[in-house]
């Protein structure tokens, strides 16, 4: 055995005996024995009584020694990196076992697209996450996901419905969908993620690479993330329960100025904007400033000595009646805390499975009830499936995977952004106990609960998602396998304002009914053929022949002044006086061919190479299909010879690979001419006209991403360390894009193909096992990853390059300043003037130069020429994506019943403009309220926060501010109870566990959550899972 295997196993032998303690026992069966691999000793192996914590290790020379309640136990033998093993003992004295290495890692079987491989002998960059003992509290597939896998990026859902967008390896495309294809069970999936049960998944596989994804041609540009659900296992049919009940809470609480800090605000802005006013004239009567008494500041208006001070300096400081009403009464209205509030979520789960010789079966009914951190935020849905395969014959198989989801939205929460501004002193309802529209008695807030309160809303969306597919073995090593998939989609979305509601008032009620419903169908068939040749000649052959089509239909009736009464709101939106209706249906058709033959010689070198060649009608006339070929190769450097007798490497596998995806997300006609109608007056009658909407364009194709991919796949130290490491290549070509056009021609743009886009990164991952012992087991996990982009090119326009005399020295491609595209930097980079900080009093003079006073934000004038220009100060400052990305997880097994576990993730490197710093000093600043800061004023000279009313002056800029952050996303505590407990009432497998989701988070962002942008939620979970 290796020298370094050696001393490894010589460091665990050394902590597994700091960890045990054997039991002593009433009789003395003694067991002795020795545990050796390829006739070399195993250094603490465990040596266990099954069913017990009973056990030993074995020393540094192999032997071991255990003491047993009796003769007739059975033992388990078990190390890191081998296969466990159990013997009966049987009234043995003496038993030597022979460890089997452990390869079952790189057996396992991952999905690579219309077909599986085996781990070992993948091309592409794959990563498979699996969901077996979760407990995360999630109701969607994009938070299962956030921060697990290196390249992979989703957005934190903090409403009750939960989800968020998914980004694999970066932006590749600037107007067309960045977002990845799902392929749930083998067929490319149309719906909405929120619809597929969590529970009800076995595997995620993420095709990252080019080659990879390129079996999906057309719609593979931004990888491809596939979707394994449950399917029965051997054995007696089984019952599993799981049930979550949980509580969230708001974090990072981003309060306003409550009602006296809000007074004092309002006292501060009076101030300022009226400098001509005598000493204390905006004070508090009841805190004058010295050398200001009652009888001098009642005289600044002539009010006599019997008039109340309180009503005239509220009457100063510019109060409605209402407020001062309120304030004179002592009600303040907390709109904060009236907005948000502790949510309870809920998650039950019941599936029943099994399998024999003939028949497989999965059902599943699972239901949720959620509330979101906001008032009136609530999602309801059930989701229920079936997955079944049947062996009709030694020949034949057929199956059948149905889907069925159910979503409840039909709440308008409480617009929190709304009640920011409201005033404190602000009223929520008039004095006949109807909601108050405007809470401060002018338009420049309105009451944050009126769609809660006043709108009735059903919005209630129905999915339905089948499959039947067939499996035919033929002669020679044929398989053919044909699946139809059908899916269907109804939503209804009706709401009604009533005549009393503020949204209805003007309309004297107003009744909306909308109906969506989609249906689209998928055919396909493949023809596999797999041979082995001189037991080294390994190939697999992979033919296909897909059809699809797929339809929407939008119905709208909308209608208002309902008569005779309005009493059945949108049930009876025929019933008004002034009808708005509305259709549109949209239908789109796509065909595709692909070939994919897998060749692996001797175990060692893979080699993959695949075509697609696909079709779609949303393209021009010229160009409706493309071709997407992809080729890779791997090499399994740890079976060559020269390698071999490093034995602390398990494994060792090259990749290389490259392919061509495409990107079809434009509208279904954005190639074709559009007309529209329109009623104009002619001679005195009502006329209608067509005219043109849209200019064609039969040339239009296939945004294609050229990707090319290095990889290096690892195991070390007996599978004790693995990991991957990746680095990356892509170009985005034939942007879809709308190119705008000279007014002559009739037409503001044309959607057409121009410019490119290049992508690069490197991802980093890491899994090890740090301690394994019989009563302590400690894994971890550690995922990094980089991505940059830059347009490369965009219309091909040339401008010239003057030097600063103004001299011709060259050209270079034009920009897109309307639209913030720039050459030769990233999608997501930041170009915009720069804070400097704030000007200050000594530096009045200055600031007058630029129109600015002490207090206004201080912009980097960088020609120094005393004015701010677009061309001449905005700079480039920053991204909006994360740099850098890290995530660290850790989970430690006690006693093999007990599951600590945490995870770590990081997003560094990114800025986004902060309305924290300019919302209170915009426009209207002095009629609501604002998130409380620490503004400027001659007292309080802060260089971050700008005075009062600083932000309505010219130019318009933006306040950046560093997005960074590490958070401690998940927290679980699980507990197993013993079979031997839970089988008393026919139970097995039983679990309860505790999750805590966002407990903390480290940042320097000061504004709401800085990954989402807006209110976050911590969720606390309790969760029971078993078996029957």
């Amino acid at each position: 055995m290796h020298v370094k295997h050696k001393l490894f196993m010589k460091l665990c032998l050394f902590f597994s005996l700091i960890s045990w303690s054997t039991g002593a026992y009433a009789q003395n069966f003694v067991v002795t024995g020795k545990v050796t691999s390829n006739g070399e000793s195993v250094i603490g192996a465990t040596v266990q009584v099954k069913g017990k914590i009973a056990g030993t290790i074995t020393d540094i020379d192999g032997n071991y020694r255990l003491t047993l309640e009796n003769s007739k136990e059975t033992l388990v033998f078990s190390f890191i990196g081998y296969q466990s093993k159990e013997v009966t003992v049987n009234g043995k004295n003496v038993i030597n076992v022979e460890l089997e290495e452990d390869v079952a890692q790189l057996e396992e079987v991952v999905v690579v697209g219309y077909g599986t491989m085996r781990k070992k002998d993948l091309t592409g960059a794959i990563t498979r996450i699996s969901t077996e003992n979760t407990t995360q509290s999630v109701t969607s597939v994009a938070e299962m996901l956030r921060g697990t896998v290196a390249g992979f990026s989703a957005g934190f859902g903090t409403s009750a419905k939960g989800g968020g967008s998914m980004l694999i390896r970066g932006e590749k495309s600037i107007n067309a969908s960045n977002s990845p294809l799902i392929v749930l069970d083998g067929v490319i999936f149309n719906g909405d993620l929120v619809d597929i049960n969590p529970s009800d998944i076995e595997t995620i596989d993420i095709l990252k690479d080019g080659s990879s994804a390129a079996v999906y041609g057309s719609r593979a540009a931004s990888g491809v993330v596939v979707i394994s659900t449950k399917q029965g296992n051997e054995g007696k049919p089984v019952i599993n329960f799981d049930m979550k009940i949980g509580m969230q809470n708001l974090t990072r609480n981003q309060r306003p100025f409550n009602g006296q800090e809000y007074m004092v605000m309002r006292r501060d802005e009076k101030i300022r904007s009226n400098p001509s006013r005598p000493l204390g004239y905006f004070h508090n009567p009841d805190n004058l400033p010295q050398g200001v008494d009652l009888n001098t500041w009642l005289s600044y208006t002539g009010a006599s000595a019997d008039s109340n001070p309180a009503e005239i300096w509220l009457n100063r400081l510019a109060f409605s009646t209402t407020e001062i009403d309120n304030y004179l009464a002592g009600r303040e209205t907390d709109w904060y805390d009236a907005s948000f509030q502790n949510a309870l979520r809920q998650d039950y789960n019941v599936s029943i499975s099994g399998k024999n010789d003939k028949v497989s079966y999965y059902w599943s009914l699972g239901s949720i009830n959620n509330q979101g951190i906001v008032v009136g935020d609530q999602y309801k849905t059930i989701r229920s499936r079936l997955n079944l395969k049947v062996n009709v014959t030694d020949w034949l198989q057929v199956g059948f995977q149905a889907h069925y989801a159910t979503r409840n939205e039909s709440v308008d929460e409480v617009d929190w952004e709304e009640a920011i501004q409201a005033s404190p002193w602000g009223g929520k309802y008039e004095e006949d106990g109807s909601l108050k529209f405007y809470p401060n008695d002018d338009n420049m807030s309105t009451n944050p609960f009126a769609s809660y309160e006043q709108r009735d809303r059903f919005n209630v969306t129905q999915t339905f998602n089948a499959t039947l597919n067939a499996k035919i073995t033929l002669p020679w090593g044929f398989v053919y396998e044909m699946s139809y998939s059908d899916y269907n989609n109804w939503q209804k979305n009706h709401y009604f304002d009533p005549s009393t509601s503020m949204a209805g008032e003007k309309y004297k009620g107003h009744a909306v009914r909308r109906n969506n419903s989609a249906h689209s169908w998928m055919f396909d068939n493949i023809l596999r053929w797999n041979r082995t040749f001189n037991k080294i000649h390994k190939l697999d052959l992979t033919l296909l022949f897909n059809l699809e089509k797929n339809e929407t239909w939008s119905d709208k009736a909308e209608n208002s002044n309902l008569t005779p009464s309005e009493v059945l709101g949108w049930h009876a939106v025929a019933n008004g006086t002034n009808p708005v209706v509305g259709s549109d249906d949209t239908v789109d058709t796509g065909n595709a061919m692909m070939a994919r033959l897998n060749y692996n010689l001797m175990d060692r070198y893979l080699f993959t190479a695949s075509f697609r060649r696909d079709g779609y009608s949303a393209f021009g006339s010229n160009n409706p299909y493309a071709n997407f070929p992809a080729f890779a190769f791997g090499w399994r450097m740890n079976e060559e010879n020269f390698m071999r007798a490093i034995s602390w490497i398990d494994n060792l596998k090259f990749r290389l690979s490259w392919g061509i995806n495409g990107n079809r997300s434009i509208g279904r006609y954005a190639a074709l001419a559009n007309l529209d109608s329109e009623k104009y007056l002619h001679n005195g009658s009502t006329v209608i006209g067509i005219y043109a909407t849209r200019l064609p364009n039969e040339n239009l194709k296939w945004e294609k991403t050229e990707a090319y991919n290095i990889g290096f796949d690892f195991a070390i130290l007996g599978n004790r360390l693995n990991g991957t490491v990746e680095a990356y290549y892509m170009s985005t070509k034939d942007l879809l894009l709308t190119r705008s056009l000279p007014d002559i021609i009739g037409f503001s743009g044309v959607t057409t193909n121009l410019g490119e886009v290049r992508n690069k990164g490197f991802e980093l991952s890491l899994n090890s096992v740090n301690i394994d012992h019989k009563n302590f087991r400690w894994s971890s996990s550690f995922i990094a990853s980089l991505n940059r982009n830059e347009i490369a090119h965009l219309y091909g326009e040339m401008v010239d390059v003057l030097d600063k005399d103004g001299n011709v020295i060259g050209q270079r491609e034009d920009d897109d300043i309307q639209n913030g595209w720039y050459i030769g930097h990233a999608l997501d980079e930041i170009y915009d003037y720069k804070i400097l900080g704030v000007w200050q009093e000594d530096e009045r003079e200055e600031a007058a130069k630029y129109g600015k006073e002490p207090g206004d934000f201080k912009i980097w004038d960088v020609n120094n020429d005393g004015e701010y220009l677009p061309e001449d100060d905005k700079v480039f400052q920053g991204h909006k994506r994360p740099r850098f990305s890290f995530g660290i997880g850790n989970t430690m097994e006690f006693f093999k019943c007990v599951d600590f576990s945490f995870f770590i993730r990081s997003d560094l490197g990114h800025k986004s403009s902060n309305s924290h710093y300019t919302h209170p000093t915009d426009y209207y600043y002095d009629r609501v309220n604002a998130y409380k800061y620490d503004y400027w004023t001659p007292e309080n000279p802060t260089n971050e926060f700008a005075r009062l009313g600083s932000n309505t002056k010219s130019p318009s800029f933006n306040v950046y501010k560093n997005r960074s952050y590490v958070r401690l996303q998940e927290v679980s505590l699980a507990y197993r109870i013993p079979n031997k407990i839970s089988s008393k009432w026919s139970v097995s497998n039983a679990r309860v566990y505790i999750n805590i989701s966002n407990p903390l988070l480290i940042t320097g962002w000061n504004y709401w959550d800085p990954e989402s942008l807006s209110p976050a939620p911590r969720t606390f979970t309790f969760g029971i899972n078993f078996s029957l």
